[in-house]
């Protein structure tokens, strides 16, 4: 235990005191508080004036005709008070002196107008838009709906005063759903399962090819003998694979902190702009218990994977053929992924998909995804995580009896028959 807990600290230190994972840590860090204070960071921008999208400096054109010149419900709607709800600031009216057609075209591509609205009643129009810009497509929706309402009022009031009330309260009728959510917020469960299965995916992955990478470059640089004179290659993986692991919890919980720290300091920001997404972290349907959920089912995929991809690294002598050896672990976290995505789309039987979720290289992701969409209970994640632990152990075990008949092999790479006997012989 002695020799696991002496390889744990250095491997720990060792990983947590490079540059490399310094420089990582705080770049991320900051990358979150400053994600988090994406609503503070625009609204100081939009108070500046230089806030994206249509601004003061857009200018839009407008031409009448016809019944939009002569009925007041139409004159009254052009008006510039009734016109600031369609986003653009400045109106010109070129009604009086209208310019011809190629005068239209030379204005827009010239940059003069945002848009030109042409229009002489109805629910009808004519709407001049610059061809390559994306923004100023966003202008046909708000015009659009303006000019609906303007119609159907202009119909209802040419109507006999007895009918304009029932014709009214026609027009204004509007479906509300009263929507009962079975399991909670289909759309916030899926973002929700979306983002902790994607975040799983890659800190697993990430930190257990790490694992794969520094057993292999040990052996390149012959420390393993030096390693394994004073320490057993069951000891040393052991050891290798927690002290990693500890250390991946450490960068993980700093990164979690810092997500935290950014919504706290900006969550007024984030109440302000109605945003979808302090939703998500705000929703009821998964509580603050996810974090302890992911935190503990991230340990134990990390520590699954971890010791297989030990044990298969140490069979190589180059780091070029470690990517070869644990393709079959990354094929597996892979489908594991694509699972949990068919969990969150549904497209998958419930009965299937909790029967795949047991299988414990499928269960960090798929499990979590299961969770979130309100498939799986407390009963079935401690099912879950007891599965994972055991699989861990037989994991461990084997990968040991790989790993030490591995380190062992100096210039050769590890032959499948090899490999079985060495698990057969341990």
């Amino acid at each position: 235990m002695k020799n696991i807990l002496n390889v744990l600290k250095f491997e720990y230190k060792g990983f947590v005191s490079t540059k490399s994972f310094r420089v990582v840590t705080i770049v991320l860090a900051i990358a979150i508080i400053l994600v988090a204070s994406i609503p503070q960071i625009l609204g100081g921008m939009q108070s500046a004036g230089i806030s994206a999208g249509i601004g003061s400096d857009k200018k839009a054109a407008l031409i009448l005709s016809g019944e939009a010149l002569t009925n007041e419900i139409y004159k009254n709607a052009f008006t510039e008070e009734m016109l600031q709800g369609t986003s653009v600031s400045q109106w010109v009216d070129l009604s009086n002196d209208p310019p011809s057609e190629s005068e239209l075209e030379a204005a827009i591509k010239s940059g003069e107008y945002y848009f030109i609205l042409r229009y002489s009643g109805g629910p009808d129009f004519d709407i001049y838009l610059p061809g390559n810009n994306i923004i100023a497509t966003d202008a046909v929706g708000p015009i659009t709906a303006h000019i609906t309402d303007l119609a159907r009022r202009a119909e209802i009031a040419a109507l006999p005063a007895e009918e304009q009330e029932n014709a009214a309260r026609i027009v204004s009728l509007q479906a509300e759903p009263r929507v009962k959510s079975i399991g909670g917020d289909a759309q916030q469960n899926y973002w929700i399962g979306y983002i902790l299965i994607m975040f799983l995916f890659y800190v697993i992955m990430g930190y257990s090819n790490y694992i794969s990478t520094s057993v292999v470059t040990e052996k390149t640089s012959k420390a393993m003998e030096l390693l394994i004179t004073s320490v057993s290659p069951i000891h040393l993986m052991v050891g290798k694979v927690v002290g990693v692991g500890f250390a991946a919890l450490t960068q993980v919980g700093i990164m979690v902190a810092a997500f935290a720290a950014g919504i706290a300091l900006n969550l007024r920001y984030w109440t302000d702009t109605g945003s979808a997404f302090l939703g998500l972290t705000q929703s009821e349907n998964v509580g603050a218990s996810i974090a302890v959920i992911v935190v503990v089912y991230f340990l134990l995929g990390f520590f699954l994977y971890a010791f297989l991809m030990a044990a298969l690294a140490s069979t190589v002598n180059k780091v070029e053929e470690a990517a070869t050896v644990v393709t079959f672990p990354m094929v597996l976290i892979m489908a594991s992924l694509m699972l949990g995505f068919m969990v969150l789309f549904g497209a998958l039987s419930k009965t299937l998909v909790a029967g795949l979720s047991y299988f414990p290289f499928f269960t960090p992701i798929t499990m979590i995804a299961r969770y979130t969409v309100g498939d799986a209970g407390t009963s079935q994640l401690i099912i879950g995580a007891v599965i994972m632990a055991a699989a861990i152990v037989v994991t461990a075990i084997l990968a040991a009896k790989i790993f030490r008949m591995g380190v062992m092999l100096y210039g050769v790479k590890a032959t499948p028959k090899q490999i079985m006997r060495s698990l057969r012989n341990s």
